[in-house]
């Protein structure tokens, strides 16, 4: 019998495995744990090149896996100044004057986290950051990210002239006398403006990539769900795989835009055959609507501004159709679904579609459900991928932008992750980076506190809704290999399983939310290879 490469004794092993919750030692040979026990059993397993972590201290979970995150749109968004918490317009002009005075006379200021209140009451114009970006071409990302300003320098390098036809609901904003104001809404949209952006060649994103990659692992992440396919995705993982410094397992859900549905079912044959030792195309990602702050998620009844009457699909139907294309080729959809009316049609959805071959449709971000839906997540057999760090922005008063366009009526049906669990659903977990940081304590702290985590004078929104702490570490292992059809092999620890494991320096379960925010990761394991350690 071949010895084990490694060998943790002596921990609180937190299986997550209700055969056997707990244990004190485990073994791992190559890429798969190999023994579940008690310390002499285990121990017993030992050979000579065998490593032995003294666990006393320490806390075994199993990886943490990122539902949601867009890596290559942060890299580049990370180039740029950050905008978050400038809800002033004076001190956002400000940044963004500092910030363009350093740069190359016509090089283009790249901004994100851009707040809509600093504009408001207005709709964010190009003639506010004019001067203030020194008549450079400028892009500002707004805080959600799914809409854009464009200086007027930057609508001139971007080719935009005026309104532009796109095949679903995205707009180019014009005035009277069609002009564009340079505010971008829906992802196409954003999408024509970055394509006037410099481009990162992949050997640069792979090398940023590798480095963001420590950064996760040192917070416990083995595994992340990347929902799109940004420019340089494909190249860039496949450039890391090839020379083995991929150090995370990916699973890839392209995204399938209205008007581009046929070419992503075509790309999909390709993309199912492509792939490493770490990464694979699983699913397909969807958008039926946009955001609340943007007012371009689809409500049941307009939000307060009068906005959030559509889906981005001009016929809804059609994503209906290319969901169940995408099914019959064994794949589960990812669909973006913020609005109630949104999360009830894609229910909906998956109830005339039925299941996948392989993995479960999944519902992303689900931040507003009608009580007649909650249970029906654990019915179809749906996940809910949700995102507590997106409830940061949601002040206790209410007077967020978020809180304003939703209104007192459908604040108590917001992020009910805890009504979604309670009615046997299951809740996978992530950060929706770059939208927010991806350290999975800040974001599992969050789903139990309600709050931001090291905030403790700031009273939690729908504190009702908390999700215990068994229940926030099973939304980043349990159920996130539930969500992508993996649970076979992932989520759990226990003998032929992955190796993927998350060490912490202390017991997640055991310390309060906010402890958990600081708590160490003493080590990280990825397909058995420790890709961190602790100093």
């Amino acid at each position: 019998m071949t010895a084990p490469d490694l060998i943790v004794r002596g921990a609180t092993v937190h299986t997550m495995d209700a055969a056997r919750p707990r244990a004190s030692a485990l073994a791992v040979t190559g890429g798969t744990i190999t023994a579940v026990g008690d310390d002499q059993e285990v121990a017993a397993l030992a050979g000579r090149r065998t490593e032995v972590v003294d666990g006393r201290g320490l806390t075994v979970t199993p990886g943490l896996v990122d539902s949601h995150q867009h890596p290559l749109i942060a890299l580049s968004q990370e180039r740029g100044v950050d905008l978050t918490g400038l809800t002033d317009l004076g001190d956002l002009c400000r940044t963004l004057e500092e910030y363009a005075a350093g740069l190359p006379e016509h090089a283009w200021v790249v901004a994100r986290g851009t707040e809509y209140l600093a504009f408001a009451p207005r709709t964010p114009h190009r003639e506010t950051i004019d001067a203030a970006v020194g008549g450079r071409p400028a892009l500002l990302s707004m805080i959600d990210a799914h809409n854009a300003l464009l200086s007027t320098e930057g609508l001139r390098r971007a080719g935009i002239t005026g309104a532009v036809e796109f095949a679903d609901h995205s707009e180019v904003d014009v005035d009277d006398e069609g002009r564009p104001t340079g505010y971008l809404r829906e992802l196409s949209a954003v999408l024509l403006a970055q394509e006037a952006l410099p481009s990162i060649d992949a050997a640069e994103a792979a090398r940023e990539l590798a480095r963001r990659l420590r950064a996760q692992h040192a917070c416990g992440i083995t595994g992340l769900h990347v929902l799109d396919l940004s420019p340089q995705t494909l190249e860039t993982l496949e450039l890391l795989s090839d020379q083995d410094r991929l150090t995370a397992r990916v699973l890839l859900a392209p995204w399938a835009l209205p008007g581009r549905t046929r070419q992503t079912l075509e790309m999909l044959h390709d993309l199912r055959e492509r792939g490493g030792r770490l990464w694979r195309t699983g699913a397909v990602k969807f958008l039926l609507d946009g955001t609340i702050d943007g007012g371009a998620a689809w409500l049941h009844h307009p939000d307060c501004h009068g906005e959030g009457t559509r889906p981005i699909w001009r016929e809804p139907g059609d994503y209906r159709e290319a969901v169940g294309a995408v099914a019959e080729l064994g794949l589960p959809s990812f669909t973006h679904a913020i609005g109630d009316r949104a999360v009830s049609y894609a229910l909906d959805t998956c109830a005339r579609v039925g299941g996948p071959a392989r993995g479960r449709h999944r519902i992303e971000h689900a931040e507003l459900v009608c009580d007649e839906d909650v249970a029906r997540f654990a019915a179809l057999d749906v996940v809910a991928s949700m995102h507590p760090t997106h409830m940061d922005w949601t002040v206790p008063d209410h007077t967020d932008n978020w809180s304003a366009r939703v209104g007192p009526e459908r604040w108590v049906r917001a992020w009910r992750y805890g009504d979604i669990v309670a009615a046997g659903g299951r809740v996978a977990l992530g950060s929706d980076w770059p939208i927010a940081h991806f350290d999975p304590r800040l974001v599992m702290a969050g789903a139990r506190l309600r709050r931001p985590a090291g905030r403790p004078d700031r009273a939690p929104v729908g504190a009702g809704q908390a999700l215990t702490a068994y229940q926030a570490l099973a939304g980043y292992t349990l159920w996130a290999a539930y969500g992508a059809g993996e649970e076979d092999r992932a989520g759990t620890v226990r003998e032929g399983a992955r190796a993927d494991l998350t060490v912490f320096a202390g017991d997640p379960l055991a310390v309060s939310p906010d402890e958990l925010a600081e708590l160490p990761v003493a080590l990280t394991v990825v397909d058995g290879r420790v890709v961190h350690r602790a100093a």
